[in-house]
């Protein structure tokens, strides 16, 4: 799973062409790739907009996520 952050999205021509920093890439599911990318920002700014533009959403799996994260971590 890579960072979801503006500064690891690379637009042209007002496009998504590219994703970098991808050192914990690999084969998640799809509630995963969501809740991780929405975690992120957590509903900050207009992420959640665009995210739902290209991920479908899971927003069970994000709450389970994210309770777990806080609380063990």
């Amino acid at each position: 799973m890579g960072t979801y952050a503006f500064k690891n999205i690379i637009v042209n021509n007002g496009h998504i062409s590219g994703i970098v920093d991808w050192e914990f890439s690999g084969w998640y599911p799809k509630y995963w790739e969501f809740s991780k990318a929405l975690y992120v920002w957590k509903w900050q700014n207009d992420w959640t907009d665009y995210l739902l533009q290209v991920l479908e959403p899971y927003y069970a799996q994000y709450g389970v996520h994210s309770f777990l994260t806080e609380t063990l971590w």
